[in-house]
């Protein structure tokens, strides 16, 4: 397992504390093998890329979220296009404000995602919109997202994806990039249609940034195919993402998280956190590295 860790470190973008749990870890991930793992990912920022260049200037700017794409839309009407962008300057500096607690921070980010998903069912939007504004608002996925799908499809890896941003719009961009595989699953904000098939409102649970412990997998189809996998890796870009392994028994978790942003303030807490760190906005070769090992 010290080739592995020496491997990992060899990537600049790599940051590990605390070497020896990591390493220990990592050991019983590879020894107990592929049959006893699964994943658990974040989709926008940690599948995506969390940074882009625009096509025009060649300057940087955010990568589409979740919740950015349909507020792109040709057909989103300009009143909710201004509403979903009052809305992210009044929440996101919120969510990101280090001063203020997470249960402080709670309330505001229920209210930002009610009230975005309450203009967006005002919409109209069918199942074809979403195919249609997948296209249209092109998700950057971050390098090396492909190789870890197919490289779990291909070794019978559970791999969830766990996202507080719009399931319908996952779905749609991981199919246009043919990553959708049978052994994924989305636990996300899902649009409720009618039966004209009309987005009406969103079901319930509701899923935002802070909550992600509050959901159960038992409760899905999902849970049949991970109840005898005792160890899991644990990919996300915040600290919030930490949560996700908790509506899951597990032996280990291996909690790999992206600092996009930020690096200088961000890094010492996100080594603090996660056992494996990847700053910069990088690829995931370090998971390809780790997928590489199983037997």
């Amino acid at each position: 397992m010290n080739v592995l860790v020496q491997r990992l470190l060899a990537n600049p973008t790599i940051r590990i504390k605390n070497k020896e749990a990591t390493t220990a870890k990592l050991g019983k991930i590879i020894q107990d093998g592929r049959s006893n793992l699964h994943f658990i990912c974040d989709f926008d920022m940690t599948m995506s890329r969390y940074w882009i260049r625009d096509k025009q200037t060649d300057a940087i700017k955010r990568n589409p979220s979740c919740h950015g794409v349909p507020s792109c839309y040709s057909k989103i009407s300009p009143e909710c296009k201004a509403g979903t962008d009052q809305l992210l300057k009044t929440y996101y500096p919120i969510e990101i404000d280090k001063k203020m607690t997470r249960e402080e921070k709670l309330p505001y980010m229920i209210e930002w995602w009610e009230k975005a998903h309450a203009l967006l069912s005002t919409q109209g939007l069918t199942r074809e919109d979403m195919r249609a504004m997948a296209e249209e608002t092109p998700v950057t996925l971050r390098p090396g997202i492909e190789t870890v799908l197919e490289l779990c499809y291909t070794r019978n890896i559970p791999f969830l994806v766990f996202s507080a941003g719009i399931g319908n719009v996952i779905d749609e961009v991981l199919k246009a990039n043919k990553l959708m595989f049978p052994n994924m699953h989305i636990v996300s904000n899902m649009m409720r249609f009618n039966a004209e098939g009309v987005c009406v409102a969103f079901e319930e649970p509701l899923i935002h940034v802070f909550n992600k412990s509050e959901f159960q997998l038992e409760t899905t189809p999902y849970y049949s195919t991970i109840q005898d996998r005792p160890n899991v890796v644990l990919v996300g870009d915040s600290l919030g993402d930490l949560q996700m392994s908790q509506g899951v028994k597990h032996e280990l978790c291996l909690n790999i998280g992206l600092c996009n942003h930020d690096w200088k303030a961000s890094e010492d807490e996100y080594m603090d956190a996660f056992d494996i760190v990847i700053m910069y906005d990088a690829n995931l070769s370090p998971l390809i590295d780790v997928l590489e090992y199983l037997q």
